[in-house]
């Protein structure tokens, strides 16, 4: 069953040193970033807030490791987009599980000055019981699910595994020995799933995966606002509001209003900020409120960060309760 949920970004600029990030917004961000964020010009003209701001990110990576750690998972389920990693454009699935038994493999984020295809690889064993009876059952409820039964990645060169479990599942589990499950959901490409497809998606995976006896941490892996790309919005800009909302909302477990994001077109809505759809679908399996670790706006990652957790529940007698 799902005892333990976890919430966090995945962006690039959070495994890349503080001392690189002044240049690489002067480099980068999109013209008018820091005449519009006071936050933008201080992280530019500090490298003590870039510091303190690098520090608090993996300070909210030792937090979640502690709960892991705690919780002592079986399988690690991680719900986000795939970006062109593992697909390309002539074959990019709304919804699709890895259920082979070949190993995955792709790249955590700290080499972050080395092209991609030069990175060190990192291998990840999927869980075949777990990923099947998800696929399996996620059709019986009448989701569309690409099942691919090979690991075979036809996305960017070199990338391999999205890097939404790329990059986070070690640092979640350093020692690489916790199986994972990849639920990959478009959250970029149009056609787009909308808020209530999510939840939906959320309470479904939540349904067949609270019958099985392993114990699984569930994560949304992405978000919160961001613009990565140019043709889409401004780089760097970050939507603080909309941020803060969506964080209440996963505080108070009000899933029904999350559910309503993604309901018209909306250039804000567009881009990485899709990515929130990964916290909607999670927020509706745990079904109950969450706790923000932390949030910070990080202009030099194009982000609004954020660290949530749904705690493991415990029992009268103190262990884990798995009933």
């Amino acid at each position: 069953m799902i005892g333990l949920g976890l919430a966090c970004s995945h962006a690039a600029g959070m495994f890349r040193p503080p001392e690189a990030w002044q240049q690489w917004m002067i480099d980068r961000v999109a013209p008018g970033v820091f005449e519009r964020y006071p936050e933008a010009r201080r992280q530019r003209d500090s490298l003590e807030v870039c510091q303190d701001l690098y520090r608090r990110i993996h300070d909210g990576f030792d937090e979640m490791r502690k709960e892991v750690a705690a919780y002592e998972p079986d399988v690690i389920v991680f719900v986000g987009d795939d970006q062109g990693d593992l697909f390309n454009l002539s074959n990019n699935p709304s919804l699709a599980v890895y259920i082979g038994e070949e190993e995955m493999w792709g790249h955590q984020g700290y080499e972050w000055n080395v092209p991609m295809k030069d990175r060190s690889v990192v291998k990840f064993n999927n869980h075949v019981d777990v990923s099947t009876d998800l696929a399996h059952g996620l059709i019986k409820r009448k989701f569309d699910v690409s099942t691919l039964h090979r690991f075979n990645p036809q996305g960017r060169e070199g990338y391999g595994l999205p890097h939404m479990a790329a990059r986070i599942a070690p640092e979640l589990d350093p020692s690489g020995q916790i199986p994972i499950v990849c639920v990959l959901l478009n959250e970029y490409y149009e056609p787009l799933p909308n808020g209530e497809r999510c939840a939906e998606l959320g309470s479904a995976i939540a349904d067949i995966l609270n019958r099985r006896e392993e114990k699984i941490l569930l994560v949304a892996s992405g978000g919160l606002s961001h613009y990565p790309s140019d043709r889409d919005f401004n780089r760097g800009d970050i939507d603080t509001p909309l941020d803060t909302w969506v964080m209440e909302r996963v505080e108070k477990n009000e899933v029904e209003e999350l559910s309503k994001l993604f309901s018209f077109d909306s250039a804000a809505m567009r881009s990485g900020t899709g990515e929130i759809r990964a916290w909607i679908s999670v927020a509706a399996a745990m079904n109950r409120p969450g706790k923000i670790i932390d949030y910070m706006p990080v202009h030099a990652c194009f982000t609004g960060i954020a660290f949530a957790k749904w705690p493991a529940l415990v029992a009268a007698g103190g262990t884990n309760d798995r009933r």
